[in-house]
């Protein structure tokens, strides 16, 4: 069986200087990505239109996220995926990822984008308060590791442009990143 294709997050410059052989990556750069708005739109219709193939979900997030234990656990999984929906809602997160992808445009999106100060330190505080699915831990060197990243579920949902603003940095308490005063 493929093992899980483990994607890391971006690390912080201070981290960078402790780990000369790594690559360091900021939170406003990453390669390939190229904002669509039909996208944005696309995926948000997605994922209210399966929400009657709501059984399916642990299939879907197995292949997305290239790890079939995911599926192979599918009564797990499945309450899983019930207490986190549950959980994104109660937090604001659904709410969050609408206003990306429905409310503000492009240029509103970088520009907030642009004020944010500071990187992803790979504490996983942010996925660890909902339990994510996603996040990897490598029990060895007590890294953190994301197996959507870079994907479209990761730039579209809220994950991709997190944070973009102070109150998401005050939820889930991040060290990694600032925000700018607004002009």
């Amino acid at each position: 069986m493929n093992a899980p294709v483990r994607r890391p997050l971006p690390i912080a410059t201070a981290i960078a200087a402790r780990l000369p052989d790594q690559e360091v990556r900021k939170s406003n750069e990453v390669n390939g990505f190229t904002y669509s708005r039909f996208k944005a739109i696309w995926y948000t219709l997605r994922l209210v239109l399966v929400i009657p193939l709501f059984p399916l979900m642990p299939f879907a997030l197995a292949y997305e996220a290239k790890d079939w234990s995911i599926a192979r656990s599918y009564f797990k999984t499945l309450a899983y995926c019930g207490r986190v929906a549950l959980t994104h809602v109660r937090h604001g997160s659904v709410i969050r990822m609408l206003k990306y992808n429905l409310l503000l445009d492009k240029d509103t999106i970088q520009a907030a984008i642009n004020r944010r100060r500071g990187a992803c330190t790979r504490c996983a505080k942010c996925c660890r308060q909902y339990n994510c699915i996603f996040l990897g831990h490598d029990a060895e060197t007590k890294e953190y590791s994301c197996k959507i990243y870079q994907t479209d579920y990761w730039y579209y949902g809220t994950c991709g442009r997190y944070p973009i603003d102070q109150k998401d940095i005050d939820d889930h308490a991040c060290p990694g990143f600032s925000m700018e005063e607004a002009a």
